[in-house]
């Protein structure tokens, strides 16, 4: 496991680990968050070695940034996952995660880490339970750690 500097940050009440450093941030994504989404690409039944996202992952600079919840785009392909062998349906799982999150936040302060999101069309690209539970909650800023995609000509 890799090991991150992390701080504690509030806002709007709530609770985050961030890391604050690009360079760390662009490390911890690429090596600990890349490994859930390899994860869920498998659970979606793809091969990781096909996905666009991950293959770009890598070309992205990132920074940490205060945005506003309503600016983030949710990605209609995670939001209308179904799969019917297995009886998952993502918006039935994330209504109930988040609000076991919400009630954890709420009851027990717990911290969590920023949202993830694609800079060129805002797109919530990890931190669907998170977004969730903070936009269910009022929440009108939330840390997010912002990618651009560094494009070599």
């Amino acid at each position: 496991m890799s090991w991150f500097l992390a701080v504690i940050r509030r806002l709007e009440g709530i609770t985050y680990w961030v890391i604050e450093d690009p360079t760390e941030i662009h490390d911890f994504i690429n090596n600990e968050v890349h490994k859930e989404w390899e994860e869920d690409v498998k659970f979606e039944g793809r091969e990781p070695d096909g996905d666009l996202w991950l293959k770009v992952l890598s070309k992205y600079k990132w920074q940490l940034a205060v945005t506003e919840i309503d600016k983030v785009k949710l990605n209609p392909s995670i939001m209308n996952l179904v799969d019917h062998r297995r009886g998952y349906v993502f918006t039935d799982e994330l209504a109930k995660r988040s609000d076991e999150l919400r009630i954890c936040i709420e009851k027990y302060r717990v911290v969590i880490w920023p949202i993830i999101i694609r800079k060129e069309d805002f797109t919530l690209m990890d931190g669907y339970c998170r977004y969730t539970s903070l936009k269910n909650m009022g929440v009108k800023r939330i840390y997010a750690y912002v990618g651009t995609l560094i494009r070599h000509f």
